[in-house]
């Protein structure tokens, strides 16, 4: 009985308690959403490219009431008004002034800068829409003043550092014996380059923030025993980077790739790689099969050159982002491992910065997960059981001798969650790995900025965007590459066809968003059973130079 009694002692108190916190909750939600009368815009364009000159600009202003992303109208705009300039715009710049009517509720509303085609994806305003979100300061102070400021989107770091730094710091690539995909190049499909387009996925969020119900991909012909020389694409940038779509204040899905701009900041620079497969076969013989593959990596290096950390990524997710020091590299090259699948398939090709070890995936759901139990299996630097490609401008004499481990005094971490001994980790060790050597990187190839290609510069130190012909279709386009554009799970085959891969660098899943971003943090992913984090922690002395 004492319970009973103490519970109902307490019970007025609490039901008060409760009113009064979900009064202030409501009152405090109702000014996140309401407005109370107009407000008024003061907007400025700066430095307006000469080929906007003679162009009619207007500005869009909408307002969303969405409490949260998943409210049902959370991307149907509540109001939509049109406010033009009145004249063709003349000079370098240009201001206006309105005020405008608010909805009764609202949470976000976006300001789009209208009729720029001309200079899209080759001058940047900015965040593009700009985003402002309902409170109670704009309530206070009804008022919203922003500078659209046109910046060249061009790359300032000129092309001879570029490639001195992807040269550098381009990888060995570590391969299984048996692996029946190795990396190719792009440009032996270039005279079947067409773009098609594909019905978008009902849950893709482009469908709600943009309208957008398609999307583009080009499908090329089987041509995978043709002209397997390997190359590598790069593109390299400061660090200090932005994309418009990602300001905190945005709803989600509305980033744009082709609106992006860089700043030198302290002068930190990324340089991003990307390694072109033909195919994708795996993780198991059930799937996730797919035409084209391209994987990936990134380095944050200091302006004068010294590699801070490595970000590496694959299946839809950023795998690792650690410090330089905690991974094996030859001359500055990291020591990369490609992955093979299990149950006989050639493997979904993730790029790993350690050897000998597994990886559980997850397949989707729990059934295929029994059926197929997809595996990443990581080789080891093992001249009996791997083969290597490597860099243009390593000798086999640099191979003789390759540390594999820390050097350190500290003891390696074990890799947890192993399956056999095999696959632990060892001690420090040396390897002559002039044997294993299958293959070389023979060309790099810099990824141009797409609205620029084939024009004379604005802002680029080298004065011309020039590129070869072969790549200004791979360079300009957004969309997937390969046959299969949507995955297709096909169950009474027991097979799934996976997505091919979005062109770089226009990626906009979630493993590429790092590409406006510098690897900043320590970070790495872990599936089923087992993680791609650092099997062990280095220091100074464990680059090997």
């Amino acid at each position: 009985m004492k319970p009973f009694t103490k519970t109902t002692t307490y019970l007025p108190f609490t039901l008060l308690l409760f009113f009064v916190i979900s009064c202030s909750g409501s009152q405090e939600k109702e000014s996140e959403v309401s407005n109370l009368g107009p407000i008024g815009f003061q907007l400025r364009l700066k430095s307006i490219p000469k080929e906007l000159k003679g162009e009619s600009v207007s500005y869009s202003v909408k307002f969303y009431f969405c409490p949260t992303v998943t409210f049902k109208d959370c991307y149907t705009p509540v109001l939509i008004h049109t406010h033009p300039i009145t004249k063709k715009i003349q000079s370098s710049s240009e201001s206006i002034s309105f005020k405008q009517e608010t909805p009764n509720k609202w949470t976000h509303l976006s300001v789009s800068l209208e009729g720029i085609q001309k200079v899209y994806g080759k001058y940047s305003p900015g965040h593009n829409p700009f985003w402002v979100r309902n409170s109670d300061s704009l309530v206070k102070s009804p008022n919203i003043s922003h500078e659209f400021q046109f910046v060249s989107q061009e790359n300032l770091i000129p092309n001879s550092k570029q490639e001195e730094l992807a040269l550098k710091f381009s990888p060995i690539l570590v391969f299984h014996k048996d692996k029946k995909y190795l990396p190719t190049n792009m440009e032996k499909y270039s005279n079947f380059f067409q773009s098609k387009e594909y019905t978008l996925p009902n849950k893709d969020i482009r469908r709600k923030s943009l309208g957008q119900t398609t999307w583009n991909y080009v499908e090329f012909p089987d041509l995978r025993e043709t002209d397997k020389q390997t190359h590598l694409y790069y593109h390299v940038r400061y660090a200090n980077a932005t994309v418009s779509g990602t300001q905190k204040e945005a709803l989600p899905g509305f980033r744009d790739n082709a609106n992006y701009w860089y700043e030198v900041g302290n002068g930190d620079m990324v340089i991003s790689y990307w390694i072109w497969y033909d195919w994708n076969e795996g993780p198991t013989k059930f799937g996730n099969v797919h035409q084209g593959d391209l994987e990936s990596y990134a380095l944050l290096v200091s302006k004068e050159g010294k590699p801070k950390r490595i970000l590496l990524t694959g299946h839809d997710h950023i795998l690792l982002d650690t410090d330089f020091r905690n991974i094996n590299s030859l001359k500055n090259h990291p020591i990369l491992y490609v992955a093979k699948g299990n149950m006989g398939s050639d493997g979904g090709n993730p790029t790993s910065a350690y050897g000998g070890y597994t990886v559980k995936l997850h397949a989707g759901n729990a059934v295929f997960n029994y059926i197929s139990d997809p595996w990443d299996v990581f080789p080891s630097f093992d001249p009996e059981t791997s083969i290597i490609i490597i860099p243009i401008n390593l000798s086999e004499k640099d191979l003789s001798n390759v540390k594999i481990g820390p050097s350190t005094k500290q003891k390696i971490t074990p890799v947890e969650n192993s399956e056999t001994e095999k696959d632990k980790p060892l001690e420090t060790r040396y390897v002559d790995a002039r044997n294993m050597i299958k293959g070389r990187i023979q060309k790099l190839v810099a990824w141009e900025e797409p609205g620029w290609i084939g024009q004379n510069a604005d802002k680029d130190p080298d004065g011309h965007h020039k590129v070869d012909p072969k790549l200004s279709s791979f360079f300009q386009f957004q969309g997937r590459l390969g046959k299969h554009p949507r995955s297709d799970l096909r169950i009474r085959e027991l097979h799934q066809y996976g997505e091919s891969p979005e062109n770089a660098p226009f990626k906009t899943n979630i493993e590429q968003h790092y590409t406006f971003e510098s690897p900043r943090t320590e970070r790495s992913y872990s599936d089923r059973d087992g993680n791609y984090g650092p099997k062990f922690l280095g220091d100074d002395s464990t680059p090997q130079k």
